[in-house]
């Protein structure tokens, strides 16, 4: 269930694909649906389009519990990292990625860039290998377009260095 190593528990893809009652699934931290007013005052500048890109990134997707997950729905942040009800936890006393993302104030356009670049740097760091450039970066995480890039001449095709 969890891999263990140093102490802290591990996520492991069986995690994702047990029984119901236990299953993780994946958190849209601005939610799908983002009709709290924590997210309209936040997130209302935004397209239809961009607003799919931002909710469906890396950055803004975050391993929980589906039960936790369903009671969580369009919830603003700060009550989703310090619920203000005793009945459920939120990220503040959950797993170390919910408390990495609870450390956070804010949950903007700019937070989701910064954590998705942050777990980029995380996988190059782990798995040994290098995206070219700051651009293959967030082409590769689908938020290219909230940049100018008419400077940069490296193509998008061009993500990882060999």
């Amino acid at each position: 269930m969890f891999v263990e190593q140093k102490g802290n528990p591990k996520i492991d893809w069986k995690m994702f694909v047990k029984g119901q009652q236990d299953k993780v699934s994946i958190e849209h931290i601005m939610p799908q649906t983002p009709s709290n007013d924590y997210w309209q005052s936040r997130f209302s500048t935004y397209n239809e389009e961009q607003l799919n890109y931002l909710n469906g990134t890396l950055g803004n997707l975050l391993p929980l519990s589906q039960s936790i997950n369903s009671s969580l729905q369009n919830d603003s942040f700060d009550d989703k990292v310090r619920p203000k009800n005793d009945k459920r936890r939120g990220y503040a006393d959950g797993s170390h990625s919910e408390i990495e993302v609870s450390k956070y104030t804010e949950w903007t356009k700019d937070t989701i860039i910064e954590r998705g670049l942050k777990l980029l740097q995380f996988m190059e760091n782990r798995w040994g290998f290098k995206f070219k450039s700051e651009r293959s970066k967030l082409y590769f995480l689908g938020l290219d377009s909230f940049y100018d890039f008419s400077d940069d001449q490296s193509e998008e095709s061009d993500i990882i260095q060999e």
